[in-house]
């Protein structure tokens, strides 16, 4: 029995420790966003960035009118993306098409943290007009923290950051609770950390 236990806390303890390693950066990166994020009158501009070009298109991507088939415009629209990626910089976590029949344009945006591209192009002029807009450091912190436009692989890296601090806090929990010394004052914190979030919500309601 005791053997049993002593292999629990020290498993305990292993995973606390690491858990604790493993989020550590993290932790620090999501509390300082957190407090950027609730104060948003607290603004940045550093790094921030505007640009507009006028492109002309390769000859293998011009053409004399815009393709009619949903298959062939998607095919067409990829290529432009392909293109300004490959050749402009243009990156983005997801990007979408909208062909104009009345006009003759396909406009193309996407979508990024803490920014966007919007690409215009002409079929009859066989320019596209594309515009970058880079909000700023800051405003790039702050998307990711909420995960705006991160793409599939930050929103896992959320996940499991949240889950490694529970995995912290619940050892962590276990680990004092078997402290005779300090189980009596951590219950207590505990307690009132719980109670004070109850109690401010509520007078806020009143403010």
């Amino acid at each position: 029995m005791k053997a049993s236990l002593f292999n629990l806390q020290r498993l305990m303890r292993t995973l606390h420790t690491y858990s604790a390693m493993w989020v550590l950066l993290l932790l620090v990166f999501f509390s300082i966003t957190g407090i950027t994020l609730n104060h948003p009158n607290w603004q940045s501009q550093w790094g921030s960035s505007q640009q507009l070009q006028l492109l002309t298109l390769p000859a293998e991507l011009q053409r004399d009118a815009m393709p009619e088939e949903p298959e062939q415009q998607y095919w067409y629209a990829w290529q432009v993306q392909q293109w300004l990626q490959q050749q402009h910089g243009v990156q983005a976590t997801e990007w979408r098409y909208q062909f104009d029949s009345d006009d003759e344009l396909l406009e193309l945006e996407f979508k990024r943290p803490a920014g966007y591209a919007m690409a215009l192009l002409d079929f009859e002029a066989a320019e596209l007009e594309l515009e970058q807009v880079f909000a700023g450091y800051l405003a790039l912190a702050n998307d990711l923290h909420k995960g705006r436009d991160a793409g599939g692989l930050w929103s896992w890296l959320i996940d499991i950051t949240a889950m490694s601090c529970l995995v912290f806090a619940l050892t962590g929990f276990y680990l004092l609770l078997k402290s005779q010394s300090m189980r009596a004052i951590g219950n207590t914190l505990a307690l009132l950390g719980g109670m004070a979030g109850i109690l401010i919500y509520l007078m806020s309601l009143h403010i």
